[in-house]
């Protein structure tokens, strides 16, 4: 019987088959660089709050993080551990009050983080509450460093068409320059924003703040159209937990030139009561870290909590 022999071409092609059908049943992993890889697939079920451009807290501003700067040892514009009564008018505190306030405002013995005495601040409120030092920084350049500490918050407490309250809302100018407020945020997910004044969109914190334990947030304001504003994170231990970069235009005129006031609360009200505690505030010129305040040998252990502000 003759066999005829097959022609190379056929040949060619039968071999191309067999690699084909090879390669569909070979259960070796694609190679990265592979124009078939697709990225894994996602298991959360939501895209996180910092990922997603249609989010109105994520800032499209948001800067790369800045590790801090080593700690100074000078530069202090206000240093105080909060111990003596915060009391009166916001701008013309009378003798004896250390700091105005507006709204319900106390000093007493709220488990602070150091000495005998903090502050408490009353988020349930009509009008504009906290604590205020009017502190101009040079050039619009400082750090304000505040330890915070917040307890659980009740459902509902939040306000929908608002969505966070102020925790901080400081001035970026000595007075001669326009300096728009920048505000430090907490988010109904207990995390922290960086953002301008009534701005809807935030820089956001990845860490999320613990119920009722000590926390300390140091910013680095700077004026300027725009200008980078950071903020570092630490938590009950001192360690550095986040931190968080922004382009702002903190030098935006907003009506109030010669307004220097840094303000330990804020204007964002909740719709039930809760007490947020402040301790350890410091404005300088230099990065003087998670500042602990020593006590303050006039600083009287026993004293019954201060009058309600009425500024």
């Amino acid at each position: 019987m003759e066999v005829k022999a097959i022609p190379m071409r056929a040949w060619v092609a039968v071999v191309a088959a067999a690699v084909l059908l090879l390669g569909a049943c070979s259960t070796e992993p694609r190679r990265p660089g592979d124009a078939t890889t697709r990225p894994p697939t996602q298991t959360t079920t939501e895209p996180s709050p910092t990922e997603s451009p249609t989010d109105p807290r994520v800032h499209p501003g948001a800067l790369s993080p800045e590790p801090p700067p080593p700690v100074g040892s000078g530069g202090e514009l206000l240093v105080s551990g909060l111990e003596q009564p915060v009391c009166g008018s916001y701008n013309r505190p009378p003798e004896g009050c250390e700091f105005g306030v507006q709204g319900d405002v106390e000093t007493g013995p709220w488990g602070c983080r150091t000495g005998a005495a903090c502050v408490r601040i009353q988020r349930m409120s009509p009008e504009h509450m906290g604590v205020i030092a009017e502190v101009p920084i040079p050039g619009g350049h400082a750090f304000v460093g505040v330890a915070h500490r917040i307890p659980e918050l009740p459902e509902g407490a939040f306000d929908p068409a608002v969505g966070y309250i102020e925790l901080e809302q400081l001035s970026p100018t000595d007075g001669t320059i326009p300096g728009y407020p920048v505000e430090v945020r907490l988010y109904e997910d207990r995390r922290i924003g960086l953002a301008l004044l009534r701005d809807r969109q935030a820089a956001l914190s990845e860490w999320r703040v613990p119920v009722d334990d000590w926390f300390y947030v140091v910013v680095e304001l700077s004026n300027g159209s725009p200008a980078p504003v950071y903020m570092w994170i630490y938590d009950d231990r001192d360690r550095l937990v986040d931190q968080v970069a922004v382009s702002l235009d903190t030098a935006r005129p907003w009506g109030h030139a010669d307004r220097f006031a840094h303000k330990l609360g804020g204007n964002t009200s909740t719709l039930a009561p809760v007490y947020t505690y402040v301790d350890d505030w410091y404005v300088a010129t230099e990065f003087l870290g998670p500042l602990h305040v020593e006590p303050s040998p006039t600083a009287d252990a026993t004293a019954e909590p201060s009058p309600t502000g009425t500024g």
